[in-house]
């Protein structure tokens, strides 16, 4: 199966990925699956807060917000 391979900044308010990896030191890896963000979950976007506010991601029923600059490092999986 083909996927295509984004960041989660370039996913839509309700469109739905697979997490591949997280591209980030310990403090960052850390950070992100202290908040249930792990690789092979699936993550909805839920809002995309104006003017690079942060972004309100969904992952297993429990919605969470996170800045740009972290959802640039996780790569998601779409298709």
């Amino acid at each position: 199966m083909i996927h295509l391979e984004l960041t989660l900044t370039n996913l839509q308010p309700k469109q739905k990925a697979r997490i591949l990896r997280l591209e980030g030191g310990f403090g960052f890896q850390k950070n992100v699956r202290s908040r249930g963000i792990l690789e092979g979950k699936i993550v909805e976007v839920i809002t995309r807060q104006p003017i690079g506010g942060p972004i309100v991601i969904s992952i297993d029923k429990r919605n969470t917000a996170i800045g740009r600059g972290m959802a640039s490092r996780i790569i998601v999986a779409v298709g």
